[in-house]
C-alpha cells in the first residue's frame, strides 16, 4: 500500500460520509476513501485497526 494520508484527514473524509443531508458530500468523502485505501473495507479495516491501538496504549 502506498504512503497513507494524515489521520485528520481520514478523520475529515469520514466525517463527510456521514453528512446524510448532502448526498454530494457523502459520495466525496466516500470516494476519497477508496481512493486513498483500494477499497471502501479496506479503509475501515485500517480505521479499526488504529482504533484498536489507541485503546490499547
Amino acid at each position: 500500500m502506498h504512503k497513507l494520508p494524515p489521520e485528520s484527514l481520514i478523520r475529515t473524509w469520514v466525517w463527510m460520509m456521514s453528512e446524510k443531508d448532502n448526498p454530494e458530500l457523502t459520495e466525496k468523502g466516500r470516494q476519497n476513501l477508496i481512493n486513498a485505501f483500494g477499497s471502501l473495507q479496506k479503509a475501515i479495516e485500517y480505521i479499526e485497526k488504529q482504533v484498536n491501538l489507541n485503546e490499547a496504549n
